[in-house]
């Protein structure tokens, strides 16, 4: 893996209006920086909240999180790397019936549900941790319904 292959979570509140989505995506896209994923809500004062995935180094991080803020529509942006335990996550992942599932050993997560009786599996916890628990879960056929990259903590 290289510097340039480091994933990165950014989550930037911005103004609930035409072309903010757009702007920021052009950030990425004038910098050479393809986007892994983005998604959008926490819609509150007006303004909503742009989680970002991608790759890059260090450096372009953080040139991509000063550019960003310097955006009229951006309020506030926060980048951190992927692998760092603060970044958080919840998942949703149904299996076939009759399927016995628990997270792998390494995994740190909180899960519910029985997946032997049918019930779609809740995890939480870092997004890595999240990751392999929905990884080793498609290996048994599951299939994820949704994995959500939590706000940050203040």
């Amino acid at each position: 893996m290289t510097d340039d292959d480091t994933r990165w979570v950014g989550w930037v509140r911005a103004e609930h209006r035409t072309g903010s989505i757009s702007a920021l995506a052009g950030v990425f896209s004038t910098r050479g920086v393809n986007v892994d994923s983005m998604s959008t809500g926490d819609l509150r004062d007006d303004a909503g909240l742009v989680v970002v995935t991608f790759r890059a180094g260090d450096r372009r991080a953080r040139l991509l999180a000063r550019t960003l803020e310097r955006l009229p529509q951006v309020r506030s942006v926060q980048v951190r790397r992927a692998d760092d335990l603060g970044v958080r996550a919840a998942a949703v992942v149904h299996l076939p019936p009759g399927v016995t599932f628990r997270p792998p050993p390494h995994a740190a997560v909180r899960w519910s549900g029985e997946t032997e009786q049918g019930q779609p599996l809740l995890v939480e916890g870092a997004l890595t941790d999240v990751e392999a628990t929905v990884e080793a879960a498609r290996a048994v056929g599951a299939t994820s319904d949704a994995t959500v990259i939590q706000p940050p903590y203040a």
